[in-house]
Protein backbone atom coordinates (compact mmCIF):
# COMPACT_ATOMS: atom_id res chain seq x y z
CA UNK A 1 0.00 0.00 0.00
CA UNK A 2 2.73 2.46 0.98
CA UNK A 3 5.02 3.96 -1.64
CA UNK A 4 7.66 5.35 0.70
CA UNK A 5 10.21 7.66 -0.87
CA UNK A 6 13.42 8.20 1.07
CA UNK A 7 17.15 8.81 0.72
CA UNK A 8 16.91 11.40 -2.00
CA UNK A 9 17.43 15.16 -1.97
CA UNK A 10 15.08 15.82 -4.88
CA UNK A 11 12.07 17.84 -3.67
CA UNK A 12 8.64 16.26 -3.62
CA UNK A 13 6.65 18.75 -5.69
CA UNK A 14 2.94 19.28 -5.13
CA UNK A 15 1.11 21.60 -7.51
CA UNK A 16 -2.29 23.09 -6.75
CA UNK A 17 -3.77 24.76 -9.86
CA UNK A 18 -5.83 27.75 -8.80
CA UNK A 19 -8.40 30.21 -10.15
CA UNK A 20 -10.46 33.09 -8.79
CA UNK A 21 -13.33 31.72 -6.74
CA UNK A 22 -11.46 28.58 -5.60
CA UNK A 23 -12.55 27.21 -2.24
CA UNK A 24 -10.16 28.41 0.48
CA UNK A 25 -10.14 25.21 2.52
CA UNK A 26 -9.65 23.10 -0.61
CA UNK A 27 -6.25 24.72 -1.11
CA UNK A 28 -5.32 25.49 2.51
CA UNK A 29 -5.75 21.96 3.87
CA UNK A 30 -3.17 20.24 1.65
CA UNK A 31 -0.78 23.15 2.12
CA UNK A 32 -0.95 22.82 5.89
CA UNK A 33 -0.83 19.04 6.13
CA UNK A 34 1.86 18.31 3.53
CA UNK A 35 3.97 21.16 4.93
CA UNK A 36 4.63 19.20 8.13
CA UNK A 37 6.49 16.53 6.18
CA UNK A 38 9.31 19.08 5.93
CA UNK A 39 9.90 18.50 9.65
CA UNK A 40 9.99 14.72 9.32
CA UNK A 41 13.56 13.38 9.27
CA UNK A 42 12.26 9.93 8.33
CA UNK A 43 10.82 11.24 5.07
CA UNK A 44 14.12 12.94 4.21
CA UNK A 45 12.72 15.08 1.41
CA UNK A 46 11.80 18.71 0.99
CA UNK A 47 8.14 19.21 0.12
CA UNK A 48 7.51 22.05 -2.32
CA UNK A 49 3.85 23.11 -2.48
CA UNK A 50 3.07 25.54 -5.30
CA UNK A 51 -0.09 27.49 -6.14
CA UNK A 52 0.02 27.48 -9.94
CA UNK A 53 -1.91 29.89 -12.14
CA UNK A 54 -2.14 31.28 -15.65
CA UNK A 55 -0.35 34.50 -14.71
CA UNK A 56 1.58 35.91 -11.78
CA UNK A 57 -0.08 38.21 -9.27
CA UNK A 58 -2.80 37.22 -6.84
CA UNK A 59 -5.95 35.16 -6.94
CA UNK A 60 -9.01 35.51 -4.72
CA UNK A 61 -10.67 32.61 -2.95
CA UNK A 62 -14.43 32.17 -2.61
CA UNK A 63 -14.32 33.85 0.80
CA UNK A 64 -12.39 36.86 -0.51
CA UNK A 65 -8.86 35.97 0.63
CA UNK A 66 -6.15 37.23 -1.74
CA UNK A 67 -3.20 34.85 -2.18
CA UNK A 68 -0.09 35.10 -4.32
CA UNK A 69 0.34 32.92 -7.39
CA UNK A 70 3.67 31.10 -6.96
CA UNK A 71 4.17 29.47 -10.33
CA UNK A 72 2.84 29.48 -13.87
CA UNK A 73 1.10 26.82 -15.92
CA UNK A 74 3.92 27.36 -18.44
CA UNK A 75 6.83 26.88 -16.00
CA UNK A 76 8.99 23.97 -17.26
CA UNK A 77 9.78 22.71 -13.75
CA UNK A 78 6.06 22.35 -12.92
CA UNK A 79 5.14 20.05 -15.81
CA UNK A 80 6.04 16.80 -14.02
CA UNK A 81 4.93 17.18 -10.39
CA UNK A 82 4.94 14.35 -7.91
CA UNK A 83 1.36 15.20 -7.00
CA UNK A 84 -1.33 17.41 -8.49
CA UNK A 85 -4.27 18.47 -6.28
CA UNK A 86 -7.30 19.92 -8.09
CA UNK A 87 -9.56 22.02 -5.83
CA UNK A 88 -13.21 22.93 -6.13
CA UNK A 89 -14.78 26.37 -6.11
CA UNK A 90 -17.74 28.49 -7.11
CA UNK A 91 -20.11 26.69 -9.50
CA UNK A 92 -20.19 29.65 -11.93
CA UNK A 93 -16.40 29.66 -12.09
CA UNK A 94 -16.33 25.92 -12.68
CA UNK A 95 -18.85 26.35 -15.47
CA UNK A 96 -16.64 28.94 -17.13
CA UNK A 97 -13.62 26.62 -17.03
CA UNK A 98 -15.59 23.58 -18.20
CA UNK A 99 -17.09 25.42 -21.17
CA UNK A 100 -13.85 27.03 -22.31
CA UNK A 101 -12.32 24.82 -25.02
CA UNK A 102 -9.10 26.83 -24.74
CA UNK A 103 -8.92 26.85 -20.94
CA UNK A 104 -5.31 27.17 -19.77
CA UNK A 105 -6.39 25.62 -16.46
CA UNK A 106 -7.76 22.48 -18.13
CA UNK A 107 -4.77 22.17 -20.44
CA UNK A 108 -2.34 22.37 -17.54
CA UNK A 109 -4.22 19.89 -15.36
CA UNK A 110 -4.38 17.43 -18.26
CA UNK A 111 -0.67 17.69 -19.04
CA UNK A 112 0.68 17.83 -15.48
CA UNK A 113 -1.76 15.15 -14.36
CA UNK A 114 -0.63 12.79 -17.11
CA UNK A 115 2.95 13.20 -15.83
CA UNK A 116 2.24 13.11 -12.08
CA UNK A 117 2.83 10.23 -9.69
CA UNK A 118 -0.42 11.05 -7.88
CA UNK A 119 -3.50 12.69 -9.41
CA UNK A 120 -5.88 14.08 -6.80
CA UNK A 121 -8.94 16.25 -6.37
CA UNK A 122 -11.12 17.39 -3.51
CA UNK A 123 -14.74 18.43 -3.47
CA UNK A 124 -16.14 19.48 -6.86
CA UNK A 125 -12.57 19.70 -8.14
CA UNK A 126 -13.32 16.16 -9.30
CA UNK A 127 -15.54 17.64 -12.01
CA UNK A 128 -12.63 19.74 -13.30
CA UNK A 129 -10.41 16.67 -13.21
CA UNK A 130 -13.01 14.51 -14.96
CA UNK A 131 -13.21 17.13 -17.69
CA UNK A 132 -9.60 16.29 -18.65
CA UNK A 133 -10.34 12.59 -19.08
CA UNK A 134 -7.90 11.68 -16.30
CA UNK A 135 -10.64 10.06 -14.21
CA UNK A 136 -11.95 7.82 -17.00
CA UNK A 137 -12.22 4.24 -15.77
CA UNK A 138 -11.72 5.21 -12.13
CA UNK A 139 -13.84 5.08 -8.98
CA UNK A 140 -14.17 8.51 -7.40
CA UNK A 141 -15.89 10.53 -4.71
CA UNK A 142 -16.88 14.19 -4.59
CA UNK A 143 -19.03 16.67 -2.67
CA UNK A 144 -22.51 15.22 -2.16
CA UNK A 145 -24.14 18.14 -3.98
CA UNK A 146 -22.16 17.54 -7.18
CA UNK A 147 -22.74 13.83 -7.73
CA UNK A 148 -25.17 14.45 -10.60
CA UNK A 149 -22.60 16.55 -12.47
CA UNK A 150 -20.92 13.33 -13.57
CA UNK A 151 -23.74 12.44 -15.93
CA UNK A 152 -21.54 14.19 -18.49
CA UNK A 153 -18.68 11.81 -17.73
CA UNK A 154 -20.06 8.26 -18.12
CA UNK A 155 -16.60 6.68 -17.90
CA UNK A 156 -16.20 7.98 -14.34
CA UNK A 157 -17.73 5.91 -11.55
CA UNK A 158 -18.96 7.91 -8.56
CA UNK A 159 -18.96 5.52 -5.62
CA UNK A 160 -22.20 5.67 -3.60
CA UNK A 161 -22.29 6.40 0.11
CA UNK A 162 -20.29 9.66 0.13
CA UNK A 163 -16.92 8.23 1.23
CA UNK A 164 -14.41 10.74 2.60
CA UNK A 165 -11.82 9.66 0.03
CA UNK A 166 -11.27 7.00 -2.62
CA UNK A 167 -8.08 5.56 -4.10
CA UNK A 168 -8.25 4.15 -7.61
CA UNK A 169 -4.83 3.36 -8.99
CA UNK A 170 -2.80 6.53 -8.58
CA UNK A 171 -5.95 8.65 -8.45
CA UNK A 172 -7.14 9.83 -5.04
CA UNK A 173 -10.32 11.88 -4.79
CA UNK A 174 -11.91 13.47 -1.74
CA UNK A 175 -15.45 14.34 -0.79
CA UNK A 176 -16.68 17.78 0.20
CA UNK A 177 -14.32 20.45 1.59
CA UNK A 178 -13.39 19.04 5.05
CA UNK A 179 -12.80 15.61 3.50
CA UNK A 180 -9.54 17.04 2.19
CA UNK A 181 -8.07 16.60 5.68
CA UNK A 182 -8.66 12.85 5.63
CA UNK A 183 -7.54 12.65 2.01
CA UNK A 184 -4.29 14.53 2.63
CA UNK A 185 -3.46 12.42 5.69
CA UNK A 186 -4.18 9.26 3.67
CA UNK A 187 -1.85 10.48 0.93
CA UNK A 188 0.87 11.25 3.46
CA UNK A 189 0.65 7.66 4.63
CA UNK A 190 0.88 6.40 1.04
CA UNK A 191 3.81 8.65 0.21
CA UNK A 192 5.84 8.73 3.42
CA UNK A 193 4.58 5.84 5.53
CA UNK A 194 2.35 5.31 8.54
CA UNK A 195 4.83 6.73 11.07
CA UNK A 196 5.04 10.00 9.15
CA UNK A 197 1.25 10.19 8.89
CA UNK A 198 0.95 9.67 12.64
CA UNK A 199 3.42 12.49 13.29
CA UNK A 200 1.37 14.86 11.13
CA UNK A 201 -1.83 13.75 12.86
CA UNK A 202 -0.30 14.39 16.26
CA UNK A 203 1.20 17.74 15.28
CA UNK A 204 -2.14 18.96 13.99
CA UNK A 205 -4.06 17.24 16.80
CA UNK A 206 -6.37 15.83 14.19
CA UNK A 207 -8.72 13.67 16.24
CA UNK A 208 -12.14 14.97 15.14
CA UNK A 209 -15.15 14.75 17.42
CA UNK A 210 -17.72 17.12 15.88
CA UNK A 211 -20.09 18.88 18.29
CA UNK A 212 -23.08 18.04 16.08
CA UNK A 213 -23.99 15.06 13.96
CA UNK A 214 -26.32 14.96 10.97
CA UNK A 215 -26.91 12.99 7.82
CA UNK A 216 -25.50 13.97 4.44
CA UNK A 217 -28.25 15.39 2.19
CA UNK A 218 -28.98 13.98 -1.25
CA UNK A 219 -28.68 16.12 -4.35
CA UNK A 220 -31.21 16.02 -7.16
CA UNK A 221 -29.35 17.97 -9.83
CA UNK A 222 -25.97 19.43 -10.75
CA UNK A 223 -25.47 22.96 -9.34
CA UNK A 224 -22.96 23.92 -12.04
CA UNK A 225 -24.88 26.10 -14.51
Amino acid sequence: MTQKLTNTKKPFTIVIPIYDGVDYMDIAVPREMFYWLNHDKEFNRTVDIVYVGEQMGTFTTNNSVSIAVEGLFSDPHLQQPNLIWVPGGRPKTLSKILNDKHSAFTAYVKKAGANADWVCSVCEGAVLLANTGLLDGHDITTHWNFVHCFANYPKVNVVPGNPRYIKSGNRVTGGGISSGMDEALFLIELIAGTNSAIKVQQTMQYYPRPPVMSTIPKSTSCPIP
